[in-house]
């Protein structure tokens, strides 16, 4: 993110540059692969708000930044002159994906919660895009709302699930596009009805399934995606039932009742008895996973 690059963002103004921040200098080398990726990163941030181009900051929370998670970062933001910031969970996948980094149960809903504490008392906007605003654990992908658009316009669910039967560039209208995708709908109602988390990291088996029914074709670059998801084991994601975290802030709660929530898919298709708990490091439905406390 050059000078040059920010100004002429800054001139065209319908773009809003959210700058990855994957931790302090060792470890945002290590998470990018390169040299002076920190020292490069808020040069580039710097740029964006020199230029006063709506910028944000998102850092994939795992085990090597989780300390990321701190006022202290929060208002390092505020006074940089940022505008938003992201907290999402680090998905293990990718041709070297690292299960090891993937946070726990535990960390998962103690970065939830500071994201509502932070939310009601800190001048800056921060996204999350895992909880309505009671903190019921959702997916945008699930809901149908939201959709991830590859660089070679592939129609992807979401930006880690990199299959696709539709493009941009096909002669249909958009809105048609969208709408009448077989592989789109079965995908929402799948992810529906087996969790209110996220299905790649849950049940990536499903994708697999999914995408042999519709015929869907590998978008990345490497083609490999299909075999790195037959590889992957299921981790437990932001579905935790029975410690959900209301939004504290009455702005977040009013504008998630409207704008952010399931639009009723999981009252449609959600089926406990299909979720597979994670949390303890089984694999058993919890039906079966109740049985067996309750024996205990």
């Amino acid at each position: 993110m050059t000078d040059d690059v920010a100004r002429e963002l800054r001139r065209m103004g319908n773009v809003t540059p959210l700058v990855s921040v994957e931790g302090n200098e060792l470890v945002s080398d290590e998470r990018r692969g390169g040299g002076d990726v920190y020292g490069r990163t808020l040069a580039g941030l710097e740029n964006c708000l020199r230029h006063k181009v709506l910028t944000g900051v998102c850092t994939s929370l795992c085990q090597t930044n989780y300390e990321f998670i701190s006022e202290e970062w929060i208002d390092q933001l505020v006074k940089l002159g940022v505008m938003y910031c992201w907290f999402h969970i680090y998905r293990p996948v990718g041709p070297e994906a690292c299960p090891e980094l993937a946070l726990s149960p535990e960390q998962q809903l103690a970065a939830r919660k500071f994201v509502v504490e932070m939310r009601a008392k800190k001048p800056i906007i921060i996204i999350d895009a895992y909880h309505d605003g009671e903190g019921q654990a959702l997916c945008p992908a699930a809901t149908g709302f939201t959709h991830h658009i590859s660089p070679w316009g592939d129609i992807e669910p979401c930006p880690v699930i990199q299959m696709a039967t539709e493009s941009i560039h096909d002669e249909r209208p958009l809105r048609q596009t969208f709408n009448e995708s077989a592989f789109l709908h079965d995908f929402r109602q799948t992810a529906a009805e087996h969790t209110r988390g996220c299905i790649i990291l849950e049940r990536p088996d499903l994708l697999l399934e999914l995408a042999e029914r519709h015929g869907a074709r590998d978008t990345t670059a490497r083609g490999t995606s299909f075999q790195e998801l037959e590889k992957m084991a299921g981790h437990s994601s932001q579905y935790f039932p029975g410690h959900e975290v209301p939004e504290k802030s009455l702005a977040y709660r009013i504008a998630k009742r409207f704008w952010f929530n399931d639009y009723g898919a999981y009252d449609k298709h959600f089926d406990r008895n299909r979720w597979i708990d994670h949390r303890n490091g089984d694999q058993l439905p919890l039906e079966k996973t109740a049985k067996i406390e309750s024996a205990e």
